[in-house]
């Protein structure tokens, strides 16, 4: 029974795709609820946040899935590095540009952040970082449909990514 268990012999190339995914769902349910309840956007968004990440670190007791390489770690902490830089730049940038450019330029970083993070967890989070630059730049652009609906969208792209990468490992989540 406990061979059953521990998964580790699939030898997955992304180990760390069910944390990746729990983290999604966490946040893309926080950023959803900042989007329904805008007032109270601070505790979702903090609330999230901190979901995803002890959801994250919990996934550590799920049966492993494959062996976690440095090369996960580095794309890992170094996504998050090129975040933060990135995020300091656009709100450097935006930051008189009014709340709708300012907000589509951090979405933008955020998805763009997720691009390098397909080394950890697979093509499904690097194609969500391209869907998430996509929505951005149409929501930077189209200035006559209201920018909160692009950051549902984001929202529901991270909230459906974060599942299908949890609920769908290992199938959908092999190099193309």
């Amino acid at each position: 029974m406990i061979a059953l268990l521990d998964t580790a012999a699939l030898d997955h190339p992304y180990p760390l795709i069910r944390g990746g995914g729990l983290f999604l769902m966490c946040v893309g349910a926080g950023f959803l609820l900042c989007w329904i309840f805008p007032k109270h956007w601070i505790p979702f968004a903090i609330g999230g946040g901190v979901a995803g990440f002890i959801a994250s670190g919990l996934s550590a007791l799920l049966p492993r899935i494959g062996t976690i390489a440095p090369v996960h770690i580095i794309a890992l902490v170094g996504s998050m590095v090129l975040e933060m830089g990135l995020i300091y730049l656009a709100i450097t940038r935006f930051k008189d540009a009014g709340t709708r450019k300012l907000l589509m330029a951090i979405l933008f970083v955020v998805g763009l952040h997720f691009i390098p993070m397909g080394l950890a967890h697979g093509p499904l989070i690097l194609t969500l970082g391209v869907l998430c630059c996509l929505n951005a730049f149409i929501g930077f652009r189209a200035e006559r449909v209201d920018w909160r609906v692009f950051g549902v969208i984001d929202a529901l792209l991270k909230l459906g990514f974060g599942l299908w990468m949890f609920l769908a490992y290992p199938a959908f989540t092999y190099p193309f």
